[in-house]
């Protein structure tokens, strides 16, 4: 019996060591993917300017205008520095979107804070539209988000890798819609959703951006008093 307890203690073991390494493994993958969307194979690469696209369908004519209204708006914020967001992946919002999203599939797109990326859900650039699958504020302007995202690194360059974990949701996410001339949801949605106490991610930013430009008004524009103040 002692033989034999031995003996399924050691399966155990040699079990739980290529589990482990899976895991290993099944991480190192998911990281780099995250790190290098490139290595999904996006069938089109196009560079405008100093923005690269990587996109699964070739980019309409319309793209440079897009990108020069997004670099307007974040021109117009105080954060602004110019090379910040320029590695750009288009998606249908089907298999490698999912893979690249995970926790983040009901977006319009999302940024990391290593390695300067976005990644956007499915898009129609030809009528500037990005879609994330909601009934309600379901679709935003594509120039619109590609100024949001950008606007996070922007957050990130100037505060820190950490900003994401520093400062609460709502300043982050409502400056970015400030800076990118608003959300998904019209007054008349939000004021619905609340009225029939519906929760809808969307409502964070709505708010967010309302008390955002507050903040701004009051403190004259000064962008770091406003981030400096909600940490205090």
């Amino acid at each position: 019996m002692d033989s034999l307890g031995a003996g399924q203690g050691a399966a155990m073991r040699r079990w739980w060591r290529r589990v482990q390494g899976g895991i290993a493994i099944a991480a190192a993958v998911l990281a780099t993917v995250a790190l290098v969307p490139e290595v999904l194979a996006f069938p089109h690469r196009q560079a405008i300017g100093d923005t690269i696209f990587y996109t699964e369908q070739p980019l309409p004519a319309t793209m440079p205008a897009l990108l020069t209204r997004s670099d307007a708006m974040l021109r117009h914020s105080a954060l602004y520095q110019s090379g910040y967001g320029r590695r750009i992946f288009l998606t249908d919002g089907g298999w490698r979107w999912r893979l690249l999203a995970l926790g983040s599939s009901g977006a319009f797109a999302f940024s990391r804070p290593f390695g300067d990326v976005i990644v956007v859900n499915r898009s129609d650039p030809t009528h500037d539209l990005v879609f994330n699958g909601q009934a309600i504020g379901g679709r935003r302007a594509f120039s619109d988000v590609l100024a949001h995202e950008r606007t996070h690194a922007l957050i990130r360059a100037r505060y820190g890798l950490l900003a994401d974990l520093r400062y609460p949701a709502w300043l982050r996410e409502g400056y970015c819609d400030v800076v990118s001339g608003g959300g998904s949801l019209s007054d008349a949605q939000a004021a619905a959703l609340e009225a029939e106490h519906r929760a809808h991610p969307a409502l964070l930013y709505y708010y967010g951006r309302k008390r955002v430009d507050a903040l701004l008004r009051a403190a004259h524009g000064d962008v770091d008093r406003v981030f400096a103040e909600a940490v205090r």
